[in-house]
């Protein structure tokens, strides 16, 4: 992505990322991509974070020629978790080790907006901030701003598609009334596409198990309707003019900006991929896996089944050795990412060493954290089997993978219905209930529960045996994956739709 900067004078803006891992990754990258278009940029987040968001300001530097080519402050200031109940350390949503602490987090939350505010009222002596782009729940975000006499947008981490749906939701409230199997229409998109859900299936906001507490779901809709605008990671030839109709449907400016996984690849192959093969700074598990995929595609290319569901994804054990069974049964290599293994019971771990390979065998099981945009852009792997998050979507469409879909919760339900039925590029597993996690009740997250599998081994197997081996189906798959890659990437380049719209925000701000 070639980059012409924008003309002096500079709108300085501050980017305050939601602090739950999948919300400030594309925060920080939607940060790098406005630097890059010119426009310093200061980013602020609590002291845990701050060496994740520096070290994505770092790649996004050396992909721009250097510290000289981009403008970015990261400014870490203290989340007062200990005094708002939580554990020491606790400064991400998506650490709160229960559901009885949520209620904590948000309280912790708002006090930090009030270190936030103090913060911008400083930078008022010597570097004005000309706009604030927020995460959807740091609500307080639109008083700073309007303290400051600059503009608001939120971002919610949703592509544009499942906010429409949110918007009919909140506008209609159809699920009202209505029981958790019940059938709902969401008509957001016209004929021939039809979308139907179960309520259980809609975004946390709209069930009645929704952990986060009532008047904080009422301030995050104020928030949503006193915003100047909506930031979204996606791009504009990917969901059928979904961003157009949610600018009509709310009266907001709607800019689609994405995939924000590709600002730091400039025009060259993306760095992550080739930093992970030699750089001493990148742990032995990233190392392994790239090895490991690159032995795969000596023997073939696209074979590779790659298996993640997400920074806070944990399935009930029953449904893992399932999920497990399935993997391990498969004819082609599969590279499988478990969050939580530390966490399994001892007979699941056992199966686990038993029945995966960590050296050259069919399935490599990586126990954590995995460099994922290096792993989709591998020429090895032909299939990611996903929980649908929309930065796990995003990145599968920008390396133009397949798609097996697995929907845990939040607004994944509804990013199946966009990637199977609208799009075409992904095959459905046919789940049809969310795995329970801090935020929607469950004690334990979901991953040390008792709860018995909803998906047997040979309904997964199915759904990966027409992801890799679909035939002509398969093939119309790989097809519309390879458009849609040249599409993002070339939304991201000079004159592209997501370049002309962080213009636009630049614009928006001066």
């Amino acid at each position: 992505m070639e980059v012409t900067p924008c003309p002096n004078p500079k709108p300085h803006f501050v980017v305050i990322p939601w602090p739950v891992t999948s919300h400030m990754i594309p925060m920080v990258d939607i940060g790098c991509l406005l630097a890059a278009h010119g426009a310093p940029v200061t980013i602020i987040t609590p002291p845990s974070s701050a060496q994740l968001v520096q070290s994505r300001v770092d790649r996004a530097s050396a992909g721009h020629g250097g510290s000289a080519g981009i403008s970015i402050t990261v400014t870490a200031l203290p989340f007062p978790g200990a005094e708002a109940g939580l554990p020491e350390g606790c400064e991400r949503l998506d650490h709160v080790p229960s559901v009885d602490l949520v209620p904590n987090f948000f309280d912790a939350n708002a006090q930090f907006g009030d270190a936030v505010a103090r913060h911008c009222r400083r930078l008022l002596t010597h570097r004005r901030p000309s706009c604030i782009v927020a995460g959807m729940c740091n609500t307080w975000a639109h008083g700073v701003s309007r303290e400051l006499g600059a503009p608001c947008f939120i971002f919610h981490g949703f592509g544009a598609f499942a906010l429409l749906c949110c918007e009919y939701l909140n506008t209609h409230k159809p699920h009202e009334g209505k029981s958790l199997d019940e059938l709902i229409d969401v008509p957001v998109l016209p004929p021939p596409f039809e979308f139907k859900f179960a309520r259980r299936q809609l975004p946390l906001q709209f069930l009645p198990s929704c952990s986060i507490p009532e008047h904080r779901l009422r301030e995050l809709r104020e928030f949503e309707m006193a915003v100047d605008g909506i930031v979204v990671n996606s791009f504009e030839e990917l969901e059928h003019d979904s961003a157009a109709r949610l600018a009509a449907a709310t009266g907001k400016t709607v800019l689609a900006v994405g995939p924000v996984s590709l600002c730091g690849g400039g025009a060259r192959a993306p760095p992550s991929l080739l930093d992970f093969r030699a750089a001493s700074s990148v742990d032995d598990d990233s190392r392994r896996c790239v090895a490991w995929l690159d032995a795969k595609k000596a023997e073939s290319s696209s074979s590779v089944l790659y298996v993640s569901f997400g920074s806070a994804g944990r399935m009930p054990p029953a449904q893992l050795m399932q999920l497990g069974r399935a993997l391990v049964s498969c004819s082609w290599p599969v590279l499988w990412v478990i969050k939580g293994a530390d966490t399994l019971p001892d007979d699941v771990s056992e199966w686990l060493q038993c029945n995966t390979d960590g050296g050259d065998g069919q399935c490599l099981v990586v126990r954590g954290w995995a460099p994922q945009v290096a792993i989709l852009e591998h020429p090895a792997v032909g299939g990611f089997l996903t929980h649908c998050g929309w930065g796990s979507t995003l990145e599968s469409v920008a390396a133009g993978v397949p798609m097996a879909t697995w929907p845990f919760s939040a607004e994944q339900f509804l990013n199946e219905k966009l990637i199977v039925g609208v799009l075409g590029i992904g095959v459905s597993v046919g789940v049809t209930k969310p795995t329970e996690g801090v935020l929607t009740g469950a004690k334990d997250g979901g991953g040390a529960g008792k709860a018995k599998a909803d998906v047997a081994m040979e309904q997964v197997k199915r759904a990966l045996d027409m992801l890799m081996d679909g035939g002509a189906d398969g093939e119309a798959r790989r097809t519309k994956a390879t458009e849609l890659k040249a599409k993002a990437k070339s939304a991201l380049e000079h004159g592209g739709s997501s370049y002309m719209n962080l213009e636009k925000l630049i614009q928006f701000a001066a």
